[in-house]
């Protein structure tokens, strides 16, 4: 039996590849989606060859949003159940405890965008589109994921208007960190995901929850927070071998920063 029908996963160097593979919906959120994603990443939370996950749909679309024929169709206490799982979905992407990747391709309307928001990093296609549409059918976007990467005149003028934005302009504005060629977004956003993977799960588990918890402290609270997590990785194995490995690379003038920058 197949447990996850709607989509396609893989692991490749630490990266679990997580692409919605939903085309009759344009992957747009519905009961079959929200439960199969929730279990995928709920799996790979646990799974020490998963560093990092990448979230994807293809190049033409990413996800179309929610599945507005079920809003529109289901009541009481459907429609609750409906809206838990929406929540626990959100809470398993804000709250998973690796980096997450999206690579965005397409017109990322409303619920779409939101959990391209939900993830870490957003890589673009340039022919992606981004907006909080949800006001078109007199519903609420979700501002919160907006505000966390734009400010704050430009993440009210997309709740309240819903009108989209181009790739090269929510680069400019931070919702996304990167735009790339059509036809080339799973190619930039795996390398990426792989470079983030290199650091292993130990690591990118520490440094996960680093960005989770010091992002919301006073700058006091997060400095005192934030040393003694370097404090607890300086006394791990890792940090010697790291240390080693790094020492090395640079007597042999290998070192793993300077061939990336020199590939830039």
């Amino acid at each position: 039996m197949n447990l996850y029908p709607h989509l396609i996963l893989s692991v490749q160097d630490g990266v679990g590849i997580l692409q919605m593979n939903h085309p009759e919906k344009r992957n747009a959120l519905g009961w079959e989606l929200h439960h199969e994603i929730i279990a995928a990443l709920n799996a790979w939370a646990e799974d020490d060859d998963v560093a990092c996950v990448l979230v994807i749909g293809n190049e033409d679309y990413f996800c179309a949003g929610w599945r507005l024929d079920i809003l529109n169709s289901i009541e009481g206490d459907e429609r609750r159940r409906f809206t838990d799982l929406a929540l626990k979905f959100m809470k398993t992407f804000y709250d998973f405890p690796k980096p997450m990747v999206a690579a965005v391709a397409g017109v990322a309307p409303g619920y779409g965008m939101d959990v391209a928001n939900m993830c870490d990093i957003t890589i673009a296609s340039e022919n992606a589109a981004f907006g909080s549409t949800q006001v078109k059918y007199a519903m609420n976007g979700f501002y919160h994921g907006m505000l966390q990467r734009i400010g704050t005149q430009r993440a009210r003028r997309m709740l309240f208007t819903g009108d989209p934005i181009s790739a090269q302009e929510a680069l400019r504005v931070g919702l996304v960190d990167e735009v790339v060629p059509y036809g080339r977004l799973r190619e930039t956003a795996l390398k990426l995901a792989r470079q983030i993977a290199e650091a292993g799960p130990e690591l990118a588990m520490v440094l996960k929850d680093v960005a989770l918890r010091a992002g919301n402290m006073d700058h006091l609270s997060a400095l005192a927070f934030e040393l003694s997590v370097t404090q607890d990785l300086t006394q791990r194995g890792l940090f010697r071998r790291r240390i080693a490995d790094g020492n090395a690379r640079l007597k042999a003038g290998t070192s793993k920063a300077t061939e990336r920058l020199g590939a830039l």
